[in-house]
């Protein structure tokens, strides 16, 4: 049984098919309500939840509702999170704040939720989603940057504290993708430079040693393989799924 967060499109969609084709039971949670209808195109016991992961209140029900229906959870993917970037000097408060409350926060309040069902059964599995960019933030990227550094400090943590309780943690960083989330990115970019967006984004994708962006379903994979047996020595790791761009 597998919550899957900012599953309505992008990365968070690919992984809860890929999930689904697995023969998992998925619940795919997202603040956007089309998450219902994303769910019913994957069909077999796939289910729409609607989630602010900012609200640890709604976290939370989304957590007891699902324990409570399918009797169980066995991994939660804390994907959900949003972009942003402007200078320093241009980003207010407000943005920031809300850059960390969904970003930070949101992966906070999962993986407490989750962690709570999983320690009394003493087995599950917490993925979480980070970014290059925690490790390496470009200019104008501020509190992106920052809040996926934090979550993986918190993975690190997290899969120290859990591990005696049978819970293994683990954080996955993507590269540039093809997602509109990376995309507004680049647009954002591309305007700041004053070139186009083609341009910016033929350059992003010339710094990846494969010579592609990756693909939701690329982050799904290694999601999968996480989540499975085949992992089960495998905790408190960081692993980038981004094409050689940022080899460690």
């Amino acid at each position: 049984m597998a919550i899957v967060t900012g599953a309505a499109r992008g990365l968070g969609f690919g992984i809860a098919r890929r999930l689904s084709a697995d023969g998992a039971r998925v619940v795919l949670a997202d603040v956007d309500p089309s998450v219902r209808s994303a769910a019913e195109t994957l069909g077999g016991e796939a289910s729409g939840a609607v989630c602010d992961v900012a609200d640890s209140a709604a976290v939370d029900r989304l957590v007891a509702e699902t324990v409570a229906h399918h009797g169980r959870l066995d991994l939660m993917v804390a994907n959900a999170g949003i972009g942003g970037g402007a200078p320093l000097a241009e980003t207010s408060d407000e943005a920031f704040r809300r850059v960390i409350a969904v970003n930070l926060e949101g992966v906070f309040f999962s993986v407490r939720a989750a962690a709570r069902a999983m320690i009394p059964r003493r087995s599950g599995v917490i993925v979480t989603v980070g970014s290059i960019f925690g490790h390496d933030t470009p200019v104008r990227s501020g509190a992106y940057g920052a809040s996926k550094a934090g979550v993986v400090a918190l993975t690190h943590a997290l899969a120290r504290e859990l591990g005696p309780s049978g819970i293994r943690v683990n954080c996955v960083s993507p590269g540039q993708m093809a997602t509109e989330l990376h995309w507004a990115a680049l647009r954002r970019r591309a305007e700041a430079e004053g070139l186009s967006f083609e341009s910016v984004r033929d350059r992003a994708r010339a710094a990846v040693p494969l010579g592609r962006h990756g693909e939701p379903e690329d982050v799904a994979a290694l999601v999968s393989f996480l989540a499975s047996p085949d992992a089960s020595y495998i905790t408190g790791q960081t692993i980038n799924v981004d094409g050689g761009f940022q080899p460690r």
